[in-house]
């Protein structure tokens, strides 16, 4: 079966309808937009006067009125929201302090790449780890590696600066004995 020519095709109704595509017009921009009933309250209003150096903002206080039916036209008015700026004051309030838990030493099987806090075996005490770095078996298998492919220049020494390649050795900085060691 052949499409209908063009002129058949026009004396036909349109499938769909017109109705549908019908969009109303945008809003006029002569319309103000709603105002607030009060203005924004001023910098010495919103700021409270603390002793510190810096000015601590206070929360505003929100109150709203119930709805009721207006006088003349009979028309219930929906509920306002007003916000309330506290006044300044200038009462003297006493700095928190806070003070940070003492830190919690870890086990020495917890031990990785960088110094932690422990409590030393040997002396008793609780330390942060003095770390060194000593060549493992990566740094010298990579450099074995690098010496059979030709890199006999120097370049087969670089795994031995690379703390990665390295094994970290843990150590107590109070009576420098040996706390524990991990292997690359």
């Amino acid at each position: 079966m052949e499409p209908p020519s063009y002129e058949e095709a026009s004396l036909s109704p349109p499938v769909v309808s017109s109705a549908v595509f019908i969009v109303p017009p945008p809003p006029s921009y002569d319309v103000s937009q709603h105002s607030p009933p009060t203005p924004p309250p001023t910098y010495g209003e919103a700021v409270t006067v603390q002793p510190g150096p810096f000015p601590v903002l206070t929360p505003p206080q929100i109150q709203t009125q119930a709805a009721s039916p207006s006088r003349n036209t009979g028309v219930i008015i929906h509920p306002v929201t007003q916000i309330g700026v506290s006044s300044v004051s200038s009462r003297q309030t006493q700095p928190v302090v806070t003070q940070q838990p003492p830190p919690v030493p870890v086990a020495l099987s917890y031990l990785g790449d960088v110094p932690a806090v422990v409590r030393c075996p040997h002396c008793h005490h609780i330390v942060t780890t003095k770390v060194t770095y000593h060549p493992g078996k990566a740094a010298w298998c990579t450099c074995l590696l690098l010496s059979l492919m030709g890199l006999v220049c120097g370049c087969c020494l670089i795994p031995f600066m690379v703390h990665s390649l390295q094994d970290v050795h843990h150590s107590c900085p109070h009576c420098e004995r040996h706390l524990h060691t991990n292997p690359r």
